[in-house]
């Protein structure tokens, strides 16, 4: 099989050439969510994408995981709490990155042949062994990057924020677009049916006001089922407008803090998945 082109994206995001420091965080957090629901849809049995596609995903997260926290350096913020927690737990978020790459890398190839009866990868095994243990290295990536967003948005100097005329949103409208940013909301159909978030709720009404205004947008089936045979869900999702209000606001809502971060090592190569069935 042809070795991934690391440079070649997977997915793209509608974001200003442009980006603030917080900005940068806020898309790299929408990558790390369309990531996690590829793979997702690989475990119900769809692979719209060729295998070499995810390794160079996984690869693309851990290099722009590493050029937002060069960002966030160059602003040169104050050496103190919590943004010296921020700081390390975004390179957490790239190590992690790295050993997902390891473990796609393995998936790949350990892929089974086309002609297989069975569908769905087993994640006790094999092929689908490597993604669920690759899943499980950035599953909790888009919150802990909007965390740090949120930490690191309270110390940036005034350069290098957005100047964007905000549009008037009341609260349930911004905890909303804070849920979005962590990739916890998805919906069946039009919005018939209510959102799903994690730490607040999310009224539809407020779904479906934030899209007219052009700070949403929905991708299509592009979330598996809750249930088997259920219908799939829409991933809603940031615009590049919607990057840009969120982190005019993100410090002006609650979100609740991770723990403070510490150093970790990097995850252990793919090589040595098989000691953990």
């Amino acid at each position: 099989m042809t070795p991934p082109d690391p440079d070649t994206p997977l997915f793209d995001v509608d974001t200003p050439v442009a980006l603030t420091p917080v900005e940068r965080l806020l898309a790299l957090a929408d990558l790390y969510t369309q990531h996690n629901d590829a793979i997702d849809l690989l475990f119900t049995g769809r692979a719209p994408l060729p295998p070499d596609a995810y390794v160079s995903s996984s690869h693309r997260l851990e290099r722009e995981t590493l050029a937002s926290i060069k960002t966030v350096r160059q602003q040169h913020l104050p050496a103190v709490e919590p943004v010296t927690s921020a700081v390390v737990r975004l390179t957490q978020t790239a190590y992690l990155a790295g050993g997902a790459t390891r473990y796609l890398a393995a998936a790949q190839q350990a892929v089974p042949a086309e002609d297989a009866e069975e569908r769905r990868p087993d994640p006790r095994r094999g092929f689908g062994q490597y993604l669920r243990l690759a899943r499980e290295l950035t599953a909790l990536a888009p919150a802990a990057i909007v965390a740090s967003a949120t930490q690191i948005a309270t110390r940036l100097p005034q350069r290098a924020r957005s100047t964007t005329t905000l549009p008037a949103l009341d609260t349930a409208q911004r905890g909303a677009l804070l849920e979005v940013a962590q990739g916890h909301v998805a919906v069946t159909g039009q919005y018939s049916e209510r959102g799903y978030g994690h730490t607040v709720p999310v009224p539809v009404d407020a779904l479906r006001h934030l899209e007219a205004q052009g700070l949403l947008t929905r991708e299509p089936a592009t979330v598996p089922p809750l249930f088997p045979h259920g219908p799939s869900r829409d991933r809603v999702r940031l615009t590049a407008l919607g990057i840009t209000v969120l982190s005019t606001v993100i410090n002006t809502v609650h979100i609740p803090g991770p723990p403070a971060a510490r150093p970790i090592p990097a995850p252990a190569a793919a090589g040595t998945a098989r000691a953990h069935r």
